[in-house]
């Protein structure tokens, strides 16, 4: 278990006590049913979720001394590729 972030949450009574069951009958920790619970509800929501917005790629784009100079007027091509 590499790399994992320290979350906190509230839980109802009763989730609380069917997790705390779940856990003994599995003999797996409350936090990995947790885990598992979540990266499969995000799985099912992918599809549901906006795509990364090209729009954040904009930002410190023309803070780079090579940068461009037109990219309030041109930022469709840098960030689409399209000429208009």
């Amino acid at each position: 278990m590499a790399n994992l972030k320290r979350k906190q949450i509230y839980l109802d009574g009763e989730s609380d006590r069917a997790l705390k069951r779940l856990a003994l009958a599995t003999k797996i920790s409350e936090s990995e049913h947790i885990r598992r619970a979540v990266k499969k509800y995000v799985a099912m929501q992918k599809g549901k979720m906006p795509e990364e917005d090209p729009i954040w790629q904009l930002i410190g784009l023309c803070d780079k001394p090579d940068g461009p100079t037109d990219a309030s007027i041109h930022h469709d091509r840098y960030l689409y590729g399209k000429q208009v």
